[in-house]
């Protein structure tokens, strides 16, 4: 009987193709392994076998499986079910989740291929000897250079260090390539090949311990430990600078003394440099980071290397580490849980690292932890409920005191015309004070560039981008205006394109208009910039940090980078120079992300011997939300976002799913999304929002219409998910719609 094997390909198709498993194939294919099959009359690609059974398909004649690649499965069944869930819960296809999970060296027709280096060593007539036996001193009485090679090759075996890189060999006996080729020949010397790593830089280094948990720290660890007695998932709730990394390390070393895995999910590995040093120092060569910095070929390395028995035991990677082959998966740490940057938004699936960490080790068995000093509401919320365990660490490490926050009414301030730059009296005060006292400044703006538009003072109108829906930003020190979405720039123009006067302004604020005012107020001062103008590659952004730890910068301007859990001995006075931007974002969670942005750089503040101090500058003093962050209450924020979210039914009282439509055409794009939503309104009564344009209606040069969904339980999630991709599938039929493409969006950010 005739064996048949379901295939994923790294395609958007809306299944897995069957094909049929050759006789000579049929003993060695696995469900996991990747094969090379035919797709239409001159392509092929490297598939994964997701199902193995005798079931010919009825409407299409079987192609045979050209190769089979893989002796043992590339993927383990855990990983399917697993990518299986993804597709599933956010609406794509499994040959989507194919191409982000598995790394591009593993994707291609051709097999990955292990590194291999060439080395040297003492021949085999040579085993054990100490020291050059006569015959062979007589053989090379006329070849002096081959006696000494041959005699520093005797004894650093001797000393134990065995085989050399041949670069390393001829650089240490001082030879040459032909020196080295007359002993290999003779077979005194012995040249051979072995697989190395992509991976080890530093060769083997050595664990070194973990330090003692303070009282406070230890209590938490317990607490956490008896919470997942009961509880899959903890929320460790821990102020800034409480010590949560020490918890993780703690708990990360048990995991590993069981002999299982343990995977810690950072939100942005580039930003997250200290913490990965202070964890390589206790792991050593227990531990891996995954990241796309990394070549095609170091991720497969990793991958396959994880596929064995002795893989590595600890993983610290970005989102995308959900997707790699845990075998004995124990422990998920996901730190900072409340990041947007472990939503993925483009391509398929956009998915959110932390929910696909949580549903990993489910399926694994295995324990989560999620840490934050300013909780997502959604996971807070489950906490609180009882779905999640819950342990607050309400005090700072050795119990120093929380900075303290002044706020500044810089609207009162200008109005009273005390304040003409972007910095108030207090501000420039307490900068001055600390920079005297050899300590050091960070100053927050979520604004890169040097101001956000260019305007013309005679007409308005300012510079768009010709892509874009959206102004242009000012870039003085590149003399250029620059979309922020697309990267489109050009020179900046001498006149008004609208009108031609000559009248052209920059409004509002920008980090590098930042960088300009203090070097006019502090000529002396050493100031940094971190942003991504500034910060084009990791090497950039380690540099800057390397800097401001070594004290080589003593003020340090940036985005929301700073907010990235950086630990800075010295930093005593914080600034956030434009609280209002973040909080009167259109969007419910507005309110939500601003008071973590300023909770968390407010918290880079005093880290150490004494209080900290930060400025908060604002034109609403009295907001609510300013207070919260002031008071450094948490659950403020938490009892008011929750009362909102209740009376508008939003997250966590709802699931929210967003369609988008993309077309070059705006028409075209308008009237599918009217189209779909004629089709799906009837069917989710007071359920569907839209379509409508979005604020930005035109990025990269595609329209954009969107349609939104509010889901209240008990209505099923996943039924209404498979409806709405049963009406893409439908309305992508229709040759008036066919090239606009549609996706759903699942618990947007």
């Amino acid at each position: 009987m005739n064996r048949y094997a379901d295939i994923i390909l790294p395609l958007a198709f809306g299944s897995s193709l069957t094909y049929l498993v050759p006789q000579t194939m049929a003993e060695h294919i696995k469900v996991g392994c990747r094969v090379r099959v035919p797709l239409g009359p001159h392509r092929h690609y490297t598939g994964i076998v997701s199902r193995l059974h005798e079931e010919a398909p009825r409407d299409y004649q079987c192609k045979p499986v050209d190769e089979l690649v893989d002796v043992r499965p590339l993927l383990l069944k855990t990983q399917l079910d697993f990518w299986q869930w993804m597709a599933d819960y956010y609406g794509c296809t499994l040959g989507e989740v194919m191409k982000a999970g598995l790394p591009a060296g593993l994707k291609r027709t051709e097999n990955y291929r292990p590194k291999r280096c060439r080395y040297v060593r003492l021949g085999r007539s040579l085993a054990g000897v100490d020291t050059c036996p006569d015959p062979v001193r007589q053989s090379l009485s006329r070849a002096g250079r081959q006696q000494k090679a041959l005699d520093y090759m005797i004894t650093q075996t001797v000393l134990g260090h065995g085989a050399w890189t041949l670069p390393d060999f001829m650089a240490a006996a001082g030879c040459s390539r032909t020196v080295l080729d007359g002993l290999t020949d003779r077979g005194l010397l012995e040249i051979f090949e072995q697989e190395v790593s992509r991976l080890d830089k530093e060769g083997k280094s050595e664990p070194c311990q973990i330090q003692e948990l303070s009282q406070a720290q230890q209590q938490a660890m317990d607490t956490i430990v008896c919470c997942w007695q009961s509880k899959q998932v903890c929320l460790l709730h821990g102020v800034t600078s409480s010590g949560k990394t020490e918890i993780y390390l703690h708990l990360i070393k048990d995991c590993l003394t069981r002999g299982q895995q343990v995977l810690l999910l950072l939100p942005e590995i580039a930003l997250t440099t200290q913490i990965t040093s202070r964890l390589k120092k206790v792991f050593a060569d227990d531990m891996v980071v995954y990241h796309s910095k990394f070549s095609e070929s170091q991720r497969a390395e990793i991958w396959n290397r994880l596929l064995e028995k002795d893989g590595y035991r600890l993983v610290v990677g970005v989102r995308s580490s959900v997707f790699l082959p845990f075998r004995q998966l124990g422990l998920v740490i996901v730190d900072e849980e409340h990041e947007l940057s472990y939503k993925q938004q483009e391509p398929a699936p956009r998915y959110h690292a932390r929910n696909a960490a949580l549903m990993l080790a489910r399926l694994h068995g295995a324990k989560t932890l999620l840490g934050s000093a300013t909780p997502s509401i959604e996971s807070y919320n489950r906490a609180v409920e009882g779905k999640y365990g819950l342990v607050e660490l309400p005090i700072r490490y050795q119990n120093l005191p929380l900075p303290e926050i002044l706020v500044e009414d810089i609207r009162e301030l200008r109005r009273r015309k005390i304040m003409q730059g972007s910095f108030s009296p207090v501000l420039i005060d307490k900068m001055t004070e600390a920079l005297s006292a050899g300590d050091q400044v960070m100053l927050f703006l979520n604004r890169r560039g040097y101001a956000p538009l260019l305007s013309c003072r005679n007409c308005g109108s300012s510079p768009r981008c010709p892509h874009c829906d959206v102004s242009l930003h000012y870039h003085k020190k590149t003399g250029r205006l620059q979309c922020h979405y697309c990267g489109w720039s050009q020179a900046v123009p001498t006149t008004c394109p609208s009108c031609g006067s000559r009248e052209l302004s920059d409004r509002g604020i920008g980090t590098e208009k930042i960088e300009e005012e203090l070097h006019e107020l502090f000529p002396s001062v050493k100031l940094g910039r971190m942003d991504t103008d500034s910060m084009k590659s990791r090497e950039d952004y380690e540099q800057a940090i390397t800097d401001f730890e070594e004290h080589r910068t003593d003020i340090l301007i940036g985005t929301q980078m700073l907010t990235k859990g950086l630990d800075f001995d010295r930093v005593r006075v914080v600034g956030i120079l434009d609280a209002d931007s973040m909080m009167n974002f259109p969007d419910f969670r507005a309110h939500e992300r601003a008071f973590q942005l300023m909770t968390q750089v407010s918290g880079r503040a005093g880290r150490k011997d004494r209080r900290g101090t930060v400025i908060l500058q604002t034109r609403e003093a009295n907001h609510p939300l300013i207070r919260a962050v002031v008071n450094h209450n948490y659950r403020q924020l938490y009892v008011e976002e929750m009362q909102q979210r209740h009376l508008f039914s939003y997250p966590p009282y709802s699931h929210l799913i967003d369609v988008w439509f993309k077309h070059r055409d705006a028409l075209v794009v308008k009237n599918a999304a009217q189209c779909y939503a004629s089709w799906v309104a009837p069917h989710l009564p007071e359920m569907v929002f839209g379509p409508f344009s979005p604020a930005i209606s035109r990025v990269k040069g595609m329209c954009l219409q969107k349609l939104s969904l509010k889901i209240v339980p008990p209505l099923s999630l996943s039924k209404i998910k498979e409806y709405l991709c049963s009406a893409r599938e439908t309305l992508l039929k229709s040759p008036d719609y066919r090239s606009v493409l549609i996706f759903l969006d699942v618990d947007p950010v």
